[in-house]
């Protein structure tokens, strides 16, 4: 909450963030294509008054051309902090193990925090609240839906995702975000039914059915998949007032309709605006 708290005051303008990182450096480490990921880091460190390095694949190979652990060692003594957008857990695990400056998961195949940090505080601004609400999560149970499902538990909200057997989220957050909603007084349900999910939903949200990484899966996701197809015969099982969160690149025809993505519930640009000011509030507070 201190970081989404941050993250509007920035917005806002009610604290300045000029200066905050005057002579840092941020290495970005992608593995990944990005817009939104690099645009968002690069534009935020320069706003915070530092400076951002893009590194790309093929500048690196991380865990091909060197060791990871190599490259943080490296890293850790010229640069001030370090955000990474990789493929496995496991790289980014490894930074932090060895780097001696702050690593930031800027996506992986387990989690994806930094959007879920953006998502919560475009729901906290078109909401008011958290506690009290339903997010309904629609598709593969993926990195993006399990940091969902750990972010709602975390502030008492309510998380259905409707997805087909065998695209379960990761077991052992979902085991995790179970115990922690026992605390904060959240459900989680893990449903199959996508009319259920969405049912009196307050967000509702999907994602690609088909991540990178994914590839030669994707004819069979495509059989799979599309009776959760976020549509507004979908939607209208949500509540009348719900908005909907995709965190992009949208496969338009796909997982969600243009007819929702183009609608007034639809509030996919604030939410990727978003991602600007919450990674800004996550510098801020490592550096």
């Amino acid at each position: 909450m201190e970081i989404i708290n941050l993250a509007c005051d920035f917005k806002t303008g009610k604290k300045s963030y000029n200066g905050i990182a005057k002579d840092k450096t941020l290495a970005m480490v992608f593995e990944k294509q990005s817009l939104r990921t690099r645009m968002t880091f690069e534009v935020g460190m320069t706003k915070l008054g530092g400076h951002a390095i893009y590194l790309q694949p093929a500048d690196i190979g991380l865990g091909v051309r060197e060791p990871v652990k190599d490259v943080a060692r490296n890293i850790s003594r010229w640069c001030d902090i370090i955000m990474a957008r990789v493929f496995l857990n496991s790289n980014i695990l490894s930074l932090a193990e060895y780097s001696s400056i702050p690593v930031i998961n800027a996506l992986c195949d387990i989690e994806h925090p930094c959007q879920a940090m953006a998502d919560f505080q475009t729901i906290l601004e078109h909401k008011g609240k958290f506690k009290g609400l339903k997010l309904a999560f629609l598709g593969d149970g993926n990195n993006v839906a399990n940091s969902l499902m750990l972010a709602a538990a975390k502030t008492g909200m309510d998380f259905s995702i409707g997805c087909p057997e065998n695209y379960e989220p990761n077991r052992e957050i979902t085991a995790r975000a179970i115990e922690i909603a026992k605390m904060t007084g959240s459900k989680i349900e893990i449903l199959v039914d996508p009319i259920a999910a969405v049912s009196d939903a307050d967000i509702v949200y999907t994602d690609v059915w088909t991540s990178m990484g994914q590839e030669e899966e994707n004819e069979k996701r495509l059989n799979v998949f599309p009776p959760y197809q976020l549509n507004m015969d979908l939607l209208r099982h949500a509540k009348s007032d719900a908005i909907v969160l995709h965190c992009l690149p949208a496969k338009r025809g796909l997982e969600i309709t243009d007819e929702v993505i183009e609608s007034k519930q639809s509030v996919v640009f604030d939410e990727a605006e978003n991602r600007l000011w919450t990674q800004m509030a996550v510098i801020a507070d490592l550096i």
